[in-house]
């Protein structure tokens, strides 16, 4: 979050160096920025994640006019919605106006690639709602329709973000048994013996959550249905801003029907509440051997997913999440049946593994050689890994 807030600072000291502007003057005045999704909500949670990348991108752009300088950014999104994912035409039109202009560029996740390209029609159509995000946003009338932002809107942000971000620390940072329950309630531990992904699962030899990379914090909190890292802190801060003031409400119904930023977050949301199960998580908080510390964390995360899920009905309208987009919500109600029962089997597998000392994967030759023990440890392991697998093709998001 800091990061994001001194951007523009830093490359305005590069864009005042003689040798980096003479650097710029051959490359035809063109500079790249990459804008990263993935550590700005791990660090300051989703809401505020969003809303300062979306400052953060105003100020870019303001800056590259400044400088007479064509600023490209590039948006380092997952595919999970703590990462940055959704759908990619709401996203483009959630941009800040004036920030795309006909540029744009955006990572594709390897596990998404299938999804979107797999088939020649659906990589198409995926294109197609690419270019056309990027044509309607760079268009002069959409940016001269939205280039003030009310002062209101602004504000409305500002206090949610600030609420969201607070309470988002208060519990991942500020809580001193928080990392005992999360090694404990998802498979973080075991996700390292995975052979996915190019990078290990923590920067340095640390333990802390600062030391965890995004993908596997994103992606353990799936497996356990939990999805915690896509919306835990945004219930207090829409009951919060709600109940201080009656017109609240309405504002930000208006700012949902009008503002395609907060269309877009709030939809994405959706998603993501639908995804996650707490009846299933409370299986997962059963692996968590100090009972007064599983009880706690569990009504906390319990009664901040119903506050979330409340207060985004009351805002976008409805009885049931996504009820404007029956399409998703009838895919989603008809694929968990089919997921479901492999984190019931991923909590026992979990379970037996971890009473025998954890993962433990052997080569032919140990094989030969192990004892009664280690064969199990083995077949456990092989076992856990093949529903961490099943899961994430299931619910289609892994980190």
């Amino acid at each position: 979050i800091d990061d994001l807030r001194t951007c523009t600072d830093v490359l305005a000291v590069a864009f005042t160096h003689p040798d980096y502007r003479a650097y710029l003057d051959g490359c035809q005045r063109e500079q790249q920025v990459m804008l990263g999704y993935s550590d700005s909500s791990k660090d300051g949670g989703i809401l505020t994640s969003a809303w300062e990348l979306y400052n953060a991108q105003t100020r870019l752009a303001e800056l590259g006019r400044q400088y007479n300088i064509n600023i490209t950014l590039f948006h380092g999104r997952g595919g999970a919605i703590g990462r940055g994912g959704g759908p990619i035409y709401e996203a483009i039109l959630g941009q800040p106006p004036g920030t795309v202009n006909g540029r744009l560029r955006i990572t594709e996740q390897g596990e998404m690639l299938s999804f979107k390209y797999g088939l020649h029609d659906i990589a198409i159509r995926n294109m197609e709602l690419v270019i056309a995000g990027v044509v309607q946003a760079s268009l002069p009338t959409t940016v001269q329709t939205d280039a003030q932002l009310p002062a209101s809107w602004r504000e409305a942000m500002e206090q949610l973000s600030a609420r969201a971000h607070a309470s988002y620390r208060q519990l991942i940072y500020d809580t001193p048994s928080f990392m005992q329950f999360f090694e404990q309630a998802t498979p973080i531990l075991e996700l390292g013996w995975l052979n996915i992904g190019s990078r290990p699962a923590r920067r340095t030899k640390g333990h802390g959550i600062e030391e965890l990379r995004a993908i596997p914090w994103v992606f353990s909190w799936m497996q356990s249905r939990y999805v915690l890292p896509s919306w835990y802190g945004v219930g207090h801060a829409l009951s919060d801003y709600v109940n201080a003031d009656a017109a609240h409400l309405p504002l930000l119904q208006q700012m949902y029907r009008e503002w395609p930023f907060l269309h877009a977050f709030l939809d994405n949301l959706q998603m993501t509440l639908s995804k996650a199960d707490m009846h299933i998580a409370q299986h997962y908080a059963t692996l968590v051997d100090d009972h007064e510390l599983r009880q706690r964390m569990s009504q906390e995360i319990q009664a901040e997913y119903e506050r979330t899920r409340t207060m985004v009905i009351r805002i976008v309208g409805g009885k049931e999440l996504l009820d404007n987009t029956s399409v998703l919500q009838e895919s989603i109600r008809r694929r968990n049946p089919y997921v479901d029962p492999l984190s019931y089997f991923q909590v026992t597998l979990l379970r037996r593994l971890r009473a025998l000392g954890g993962p433990l994967m052997l080569t032919p030759e140990e094989q030969a050689q192990a004892d009664e023990t280690a064969h199990e440890r083995a077949r456990l392991t092989y076992a856990v890994l093949l529903t961490i697998n099943g899961i994430a093709a299931g619910v289609r998001n892994t980190g």
